[in-house]
């Protein structure tokens, strides 16, 4: 790399695409071409570094993170000061995650129902 990569180094291997990478890190495209402007976007090539950035950016009132090795989501409701369902409301995809098989989850009583 040619300049300090603040975020996670990434080597590219056969059929990467920056596109795929901003998928894979859950990073807007925009901000890793940001932190990448010397690559040819057109021939990526295995062995090549590309800087994925982790840093939160702000657009229009909205934050973005991207979650580093051994976090969680607790850890990050605490990091950012807020909850749970807040988080899940600006991350659909969080709904869909898997929970590892054999996982014993506790279930909250159910609420009386108000007429």
């Amino acid at each position: 790399m040619e300049h300090e990569c603040k975020g996670t180094v990434h080597k590219v291997v056969a059929g990467d695409t920056l596109y795929k990478l901003s998928k894979m890190y859950g990073v807007r495209l925009i901000d890793i071409l940001k932190e990448n402007p010397y690559v040819n976007v057109y021939n990526l090539q295995p062995g090549d570094e590309i800087c994925i950035p982790t840093e939160v950016y702000e657009e229009e009132e909205r934050r973005y993170y991207t979650a580093k090795v051994g976090e969680t989501l607790g850890s990050l409701v605490g990091e950012f000061d807020t909850d749970i369902a807040d988080l899940m409301q600006y991350n659909r995809e969080l709904y869909d995650l898997r929970v590892p098989l054999g996982t014993i989850i506790r279930i909250p009583p159910e609420k009386e129902k108000q007429s």
